[in-house]
């Protein structure tokens, strides 16, 4: 208790008095029942208490003191002069008293001065109370558990003076005092406080009162107890409801506080045995309590217990409930009218909860009614609407039911439902069905849904103003959906009565099934309420006009009439409306208007009732009325109405006549009979026919009979089936025909079952044979049998085998024979015998009457018939009776009798015994029946097989049993070693250990394969042989192509070398290298020495050099080159890795020279430079002169021999000079160089021996330039060139004497290219001559054999290719390369990656030649020249790279060179592209591209370009549509062809291939980029869009680095220049 506020003296004491409540403005009246008021009286010396209750005043109590303070609580407080305080119970008794103040003096030190007591108050409940005197005060705490009040230590205040006044805070948690002069304190004076969970601060005031704050808002609530009971235990659950438990120590009773710290509603209730019960707060309004199988529902701020159920299921979504507010609305009476004095209904609570898992309740725990529905699945979900008057429930297979609780039906909306829920304050539903959101704008019409496709899962429904979404969880994001919210505040008008609101929302709408549900529900609600002119308005807009109007005409008559909704009119309508006629008839009438009623009927064409009312009211009108209705009825062509209203005062003729004419013959015979119309025959004919036409033959019959026509009256019988009346009219009219009509009649009467009647119909008729068939059909057998004697064999046949079987089925056996064999069926009587074991009577018959071949069959038969019935004892014996054993076993064997067949088998067939007990043990397998299996197994001596069948089904023990018993104890060591393998692991090892078998186990696992159990028995008994498992394993991966497993096996063997050797053998180098350099790094140089052999012997010659030299075996290297006298190549790796060998290497390349083995112009070319470099020119000239015309030209060997000579002039001295120019001369003249011949003479000044060698060579210009000058060699020459003239007379070689070029071009022009090289050798021709002559021979070539390869070495022979003055014949060269076949290209297989490495050098010269003249070369896409040389360079580039074994790049190469299909044939790059991507693997492009030349030959074939489809490559920009028909084939091979067809048609059915293009987007990055022109550079390698983050700059041009490294590091050059080129990253 501590001081909190010290106000300023007696200014605000009276104000805050007041403030803390009305309790101390006047002591006197602050009272409540029973208590009225409080007085003192003085009486003497004493005061008197007194009550006044009731108004009846009695005296209470005595008090000797005069009395200062007064207070009332749980008891009367009196303070009094004496400083006393007295507590009183109310009727008077003193419970306690407490003793006087201390005494205490003017200054506060203590004295005997004596003080009263001033002021007393209690606080709000009762149980607190204090009084104020001097200088201090004093609290009483009142104890509920020992019903005693307790005294607080006083609390002494000093200067305080006298206390003048208390009072309570409401809550009772603070105390006010006035003092004397004016000063108020505060005081806390709660009982205690704490915190609860950090969020809230409980504050006890009293015993039975708590005070509940939420710290962070300062929200309080305070819990009291109405009862005073104390407040023992208090939770708050999901910090906004509080639950607390009250308990009476006198009583023991007990209590329930609930609360809401929102609402600040709060609800007490009785309670006892608290402690077990379950709290549910899923519904703001309501707490739900669960306690021992029951729910309990307390509404916030009610102190009662509103309603209880029972269900064992308390989840909130089983559980539903909902307050239904009040409404205006009542529920319309059978006229639709309600009353305008209608008082809204109080507000009902409903609940819907599981009764079973099957079983919903519905209760109203207002009015305690309830109704429940079954389902015929488990419900997992449940919920009411907002009025409860539709409750949505979903089954555990995800059906959503709609259970509507006026009319107690149900239907199914959704199947697949996932999610449900109604849209917060409105009756629409949304839904999830698979991938559809469902939605239910007007829940009394589930047919109108409207769907929208999600693609996710929906978690929530909100709504906020002014719309409502739908949020979808699609993994990635979430979506929204909105709905439609006018249709939703549709709902919220009509529930508030606002029907202009909701018809002016569904006028906004269009029209839809949905709106139109809605109208009608707008329609019936409105109607209900009385608002005919909404509800008019809903039926004009459903189309209903005629309600419409009958509504306007109604709302129209309330309105202008001034009348109420009471009034006959009204009401009379709206009963029409809902056509209840006879309560409006009576409304009508009991307001006197008859004739108003009557008009009513007229007017609804009810006329008998309109009649019937005028009669029974007295109308005179009747009979006007009447004949008036007659004409009606006659005039609209109703004569059958008319004739009723006639019949029963007109005469009769006229009633039949309207009868007949309304086609009611019926009534008009009727009327005949009843009136006599005898004397009228012409109506009776006229009826008769009326009724014959309708099929009524007996009653037109009667009529006839009337009238005396008999025979149309016995027809009319007849066809009446009235056989009766037909008879009875023969007999007196007809005699002859009695006998037709029995027969007849029998005939129906057996058309109808009635057989027994009809016999006696046909024996009146004599109709034997008819009689017989129904006396059999009603079972008579002896009349039966009685008419039959006298009949023909034939025709009593068929009746006596029916009456045999009758007798056969009765048992009469001898009756039955006796009439089988009359039949003349004999084995039916054999068959009947032997059913029944007669077999000697079966005999007898069978041998008087059947051969025995029939017997055999008969008896066959009957066994099989008594195998079917189970008897095979007795089939058993008729099989072995006829000798059919082998019947009788597979009797025996379908019927699982083994025994019994065995035994037969042994008796009749003894050799098929084993094989008999072998199959039986083997189907007793397969059926489970192991022990009998093994029974048969060892009768056949087949023991093993008994043993494998045990070992199949896990059943060791039985198997070693029968091993031992049969095959001694090897075999049971054999079976426990199979046992231990089944067991594996530990237990398997310990078995093994037991019988000593770990070794061989581990061996025999091994070599049977199975290498888990041997890894298994080596880990946990042998470890030792683990690393012999291991290998062991490995060796059978190897064996069996699984090499990466096989490599771990080797690894953990310890054998990498193994696994080395193993990927060595594969050739999977990498793999091998990998293993090398990770485990046995002095293996890497095998691996790659190994490597550079394969690639040796495929002839790839420069890839083994450098795995040579990276396996440290150059030496290796330099033998490869000197076994295929490769000297330039050894020379050069010998002067890079061996300079120790480069001496020795030029020795023997230069002997090589001088015995002409195997070399080249190059190669000695670069032997001389080598010697020159040395400065051994003598070697040099040596080198020079080794080569010889038996491996080089003698074109080339003049050139070999001019580097010779120069190095002679230049380098040697005179005498070796001299030597080497004798020595060239010589040659030459021995190669028939005469000319160089001479002028190397001439060139010693040698001129005469010059002279003859020109003219030995008929050099005859050579040797009149030599012998110019010199008179003696001019003649001399001059004689040399006549007599040569004289023996070429006639020749064309005269006019090379002559010295006239034209034999050269007459030679050409005559295509005889030999002798014109031959003259054109031997003469000084200029080079532009020669070569225009090797362009003319080229082409030559190219027209007569399309041989391109022979062309361009013709061309590159003759031709100074630096001079680029003929690109003409280098493109014709180029294309004819390219357009080469398949045939073609084989035949060229080690020729045409050079030719096409020439051509492409060749165009690149005449691209750069073109390109000098505006500049440096830059490719163009629209020069011819350009387009060729990328058509050869990527040609070349799929060459190459097939060559190296790079086919990534070359499928690349091949896709781009789809651009120019103008160039090279379409057919041929469509095919070599599939053909590459379909042995990488790449099915779906090599689908695309087969199928486009599949589609290109046939088009070939057809001549017919049109009928190529370019739907496929529609989107491939890269691609010419156009497509040139090539002229020829490029797989010439109809099979090859063929074959690619079918393999295209094979994978057009097979789904898992993509017959389509990706997207440019898509394709970028991949194989198919190649198909699109994209805007960014192409790669020199492979023509492939480059990407920003993957290009390479190199050597002025760009690439794509991953292909630029692949092809340099396959190759060693430049994929563009041809230098040698490392990789660049």
């Amino acid at each position: 208790m501590y001081v909190q506020s010290h106000l300023n003296p007696m200014a605000k004491q009276s104000a805050l008095l007041m403030s803390m409540g009305p309790s101390i403005a006047c002591t006197s009246v602050r009272l409540a029942l029973p208590l009225l008021a409080l007085n003192l009286q003085r009486t003497g010396l004493h005061l008197c208490l007194v009550f006044v209750c009731n108004r009846n005043i009695s005296p209470a109590a005595s008090i000797r003191c005069v009395p200062c303070a007064l207070a009332w609580g749980c008891s009367i407080l009196v303070g009094g002069s004496d400083g006393c305080a007295v507590f009183y119970s109310l009727d008077g008794t003193v419970q306690q008293r407490f003793g006087c103040n201390p005494r205490i003096d003017a200054t506060g030190s203590g004295s005997h001065l004596m003080r009263e007591i001033t002021a007393a108050a209690f606080n709000s409940t009762g149980e607190t109370a204090v009084i104020g005197s001097w200088n201090h005060f004093c609290l009483f705490t009142y104890s509920l558990r020992q019903s005693l009040w307790e005294e607080a230590k006083p609390r002494q205040v000093t200067n305080m003076q006298a206390v003048t006044a208390v009072a309570w805070r409401q809550d009772g948690t603070r105390l006010a005092v006035g003092s004397l002069f004016g000063a108020v304190d505060a005081f806390d004076v709660c009982i205690r406080r704490f915190r609860y969970k950090g969020h809230f601060e409980l504050t006890y005031s009293s015993p039975s009162q708590v005070i509940v704050k939420r710290l962070n808002t300062g929200i309080r609530i305070v819990l009291k107890s109405i009862h005073g009971y104390e407040i023992v235990k208090v939770n708050i659950f999901q910090e906004r409801y509080v639950i607390a438990n009250t308990l009476d120590n006198r009583s023991r009773a007990e209590s329930l506080l609930l609360g809401d710290l929102i609402t600040y509603k709060l609800s007490e209730i009785t309670w006892s045995n608290g402690g077990t019960e379950k709290f549910v707060f899923d519904n703001p309004s309501y707490c739900i309590i669960y306690r021992s199988g029951e729910l309990i529902i307390v509404e916030y701020g009610r102190n009662e217990v509103i309603g209880t159920v029972r269900t064992e299921n308390i989840s909130g979504h089983l559980i539903s409930l909902r307050m239904v507010e009040s409404s205006m609305r009542s529920p319309p009476t059978v006229a639709g009218i309600v009353s305008q004095t209608g008082k809204s209904s109080p507000p009902s609570t409903k609940i819907a909860y599981l009764i079973d898992a099957h079983t919903i309740g519905i209760k109203d725990l207002t009015s305690n009614g309830s109704t429940s529905l079954t389902h015929d699945s488990r419900i997992d979900w449940l919920e009411l609407n907002g009025n409860g008057t539709a409750l949505l429930f979903r089954d555990r297979h995800r059906r959503l039911n709609l259970f509507k609780v006026a009319t107690q039906s149900r239907i199914t909306l959704v199947d697949y439902c996932t999610y449900v829920q109604w849209v917060p304050d409105s009756d629409v539903v949304v839904a999830q069905s698979r991938k559809n959101l469902c939605v239910w704008y007007n829940i009394n019409a589930p047919d109108q849904v409207t769907s929208h496709q999600i693609s996710g899962d929906v978690e929530n429904v909100e709504r906020r103003s002014g719309y409502t979404e739908v949020l979808v969880d699609e993994k990635h994001s979430m979506a929204t959906y909105l709905l439609d919210e006018s249709l939703i505040e549709f709902d919220r008008a009509v529930d508030a009565t606002h029907f202009g609101s909701a018809g002016e929302i569904l006028e906004s709408l269009d029209f839809s099934p949905e709106t139109e549900g809605l109208w009608n529900k707008l329609d019936r609600i409105a109607h209900s309420c009385n608002d005919f002119r909404i509800s008019g308005r809903c039926s004009a807009a459903v189309g209903n006009v005629a309600r419409s109007r009958y509504l306007r005409k109604l709302d129209k008559l309330l309105s202008t009439s001034q009348i109420h909704l009471d009034d006959y009119r009204i009401r009379t309508r709206c009963l029409l409306l809902a056509k209840a006629v006879v309560d409006a008839e009576a409304v009508v009438v009991s307001q006197g208007h008859i004739v108003e009623a009557v008009a009513m009927h007229l007017w609804l064409h009810e006329f008998e009732r309109a009649i019937q009312v005028s009669k029974n009211r007295g109308l005179a009108s009747v009979r006007a009325m009447r004949r008036a209705l007659c004409q009606y009825f006659l005039n609209s062509r109703q004569e059958a109405r008319a004739a009723e209203f006639t019949s029963s005062e007109d005469p009769p003729n006229d009633a039949a006549l309207l009868y007949l004419r309304g086609g009611l013959p019926c009534y008009a015979a009727r009327l005949a009979k009843r009136s006599h119309l005898s004397n009228s025959p012409t109506s009776i004919e006229r009826t008769a026919l009326s009724l014959t036409s309708q099929g009524l033959y007996e009653l037109a019959g009667d009529l006839l009979k009337i009238i005396e026509q008999h025979q149309r009256a016995m027809e009319c019988y007849v066809d009446g089936a009235a056989f009766r009346k037909a008879v009875d009219l023969a007999r007196s009219y007809f005699p002859g025909r009695v006998v037709e009509l029995h027969e007849a009649w029998g005939d129906h009467l057996l058309s109808i079952d009635a057989v027994e009647m009809a016999v006696n119909h046909y024996i009146e008729a004599n109709a034997v044979i008819k009689a017989i068939e129904a006396l059999m059909a009603s079972r008579q057998w002896i009349k039966a049998a009685q008419m039959l004697d006298g009949k023909s064999a034939d025709v009593a046949r068929p009746y006596q085998l029916q009456l045999g079987y009758h007798y056969e089925v009765c048992g009469d056996v001898t009756s039955a024979e006796k009439w089988y064999v009359v039949a003349g069926a004999p084995e039916r009587a054999v068959t009947m015998y032997i059913s029944r074991d007669q077999c000697e009577h079966a005999s007898r018959i069978a041998s008087t009457f059947c051969d025995r071949k029939r017997l055999h069959m008969l008896c066959v038969s009957q066994a099989q018939n008594l195998e079917s019935l189970g008897r095979l004892k007795d089939a058993e014996r008729l099989y072995i009776a006829i000798d059919e054993a082998d019947m009788a076993i597979n009797m025996y064997k379908k019927y699982r009798k083994y025994d019994e067949m065995v035994a037969l088998v042994e008796q009749h067939r003894s050799d098929l015994v084993d094989e008999t007990h072998k199959y039986l043990a083997q189907h007793l397998e397969a059926e489970g029946n192991l022990r009998r299996a093994e029974y048969h197994y060892c009768e056949a001596s087949e023991w093993l097989s008994a043993v494998n069948m045990y070992r199949a089904n896990d059943m060791w023990p039985e198997a070693i049993r029968v091993a031992e018993v049969h095959g001694g104890t090897n075999a049971s060591k054999r079976v426990a070693y199979a046992w231990a393998l089944a067991l594996g692991g530990d237990s398997g090892a310990r078995l093994l250990s037991q019988r000593d078998l770990v070794g061989p186990a581990i061996d025999f696992a091994i070599e049977s394969g199975a290498f888990d159990h041997a890894f298994d028995l080596a880990t946990s008994v042998c470890p030792a042989k683990l690393p012999e498992v291991h290998l062991k394993h490995a060796l059978y991966l190897e064996d069996e192509e699984k090499y990466r497993e096989a490599e771990a096996e080797f690894i953990k063997a310890s054998k990498p070398r193994e696994a080395i050797d193993m990927y060595i053998h594969q050739q999977a180098w990498d793999n091998a290298l990998a293993i090398a350099t990770k485990y046995d790094p002095s293996a890497v140089s095998d691996v790659d020495a190994a490597h550079a052999r394969v690639e040796q012997d495929a002839g790839r010659l420069q890839r083994a050099e450098e795995l040579y030299v990276s396996a440290g075996k150059p030496e290796l290297a330099l033998a490869m080159y000197r076994d295929a006298s490769l000297w330039s190549a050894a020379l050069a790796l010998a002067e890079r890795h061996l300079p120790h060998e480069v001496t020795e290497i030029s020795l023997a390349m230069t002997q090589a020279c001088a015995e002409g083995k195997g070399t080249t112009k190059s190669e000695i070319i670069a032997l001389g430079q080598q010697w020159e470099n040395r400065g051994e020119w003598t070697r040099a000239v040596e080198a020079y002169l080794g080569g010889s015309e038996a491996s080089i030209s003698a074109h080339d060997l003049e050139g070999i021999w001019g580097a010779a000579l120069s190095v002679a002039r230049t380098r040697l001295a005179s005498d070796a000079r001299d030597r080497v120019f004798r020595d060239v001369t010589a040659r030459l003249r021995e190669i028939g160089s005469y000319e160089l011949a001479a002028e190397l003479l001439y060139e010693q000044n040698r001129r005469d021996e010059g002279v003859l060698c020109a003219l030995e060579g008929e050099c005859w210009s050579k040797a009149r330039e030599i012998a110019k000058g010199i008179p003696t060699l001019e003649s001399k020459v001059e004689d040399a060139c006549r007599a040569a003239r004289l023996r070429a007379e006639g020749s064309d070689s005269a006019l090379l004497l002559g010295g006239d070029m034209t034999a050269l071009d007459a030679l050409a022009k005559r295509k005889e290219w030999k002798s014109l090289w031959l003259l054109a050798d031997r003469q000084r021709i200029q080079t532009d001559r020669l070569t225009s002559y090797a362009c003319r021979q080229a082409i030559d070539v190219l027209d007569s054999q399309g041989d391109g390869p022979k062309a361009l070495e013709i061309f590159l022979e003759r031709t100074d290719v630096g001079v680029p003055m003929h690109g003409d014949v280098c493109q014709k060269i180029s294309i004819a390369i390219l357009c080469q076949d398949r045939e073609q290209d084989s035949n060229h297989s080690t020729t045409l990656l050079p030719c096409v490495a020439q051509c492409r050098e060749l165009l690149l010269r005449l691209c750069e030649a073109n390109s000098c003249s505006t500049g440096n070369f830059v490719p163009n896409e629209e020069d011819s020249i350009s387009r060729l040389f990328f058509t050869v360079h990527y040609y070349s580039i799929y060459l190459r790279s097939l060559h190296h074994g790079i086919q990534a790049i070359g499928l690349k190469a091949v896709v781009t060179l789809l651009h120019y299909t103008d160039i090279i044939p379409s057919d041929k790059v469509f095919y070599l592209a599939g053909t590459l991507a379909r042995q990488l693997g790449q099915t779906n492009l090599a689908f695309l591209l087969l199928n486009r030349y599949i589609d290109i030959t046939e088009a070939m074939e057809d001549c017919n370009p049109s009928i190529i489809d370019n739907f496929d490559f529609a989107v491939a920009t890269n691609v010419p549509h156009q497509i040139k028909l090539p002229e020829k084939q490029h797989v010439a091979d109809l099979n090859a062809r063929e074959e690619t067809r079918d393999w295209v048609l094979s994978l057009c059915v097979d789904k898992s291939v993509d017959q389509q293009l990706p997207s440019a987007a898509e394709a970028l990055g991949t194989n198919y980029a190649g198909l699109y022109a994209y805007d960014l550079p192409r790669c020199v390698v492979t023509g492939y869009p480059i990407q920003s983050w993957e290009m390479l700059e190199i050597n002025n041009y760009v690439a794509n680095k991953v292909d630029w490294n692949a092809f340099v590091r396959a190759t060693k050059t430049c994929p563009w220049t041809g230098q040698p080129q490392g990789p660049l990253y």
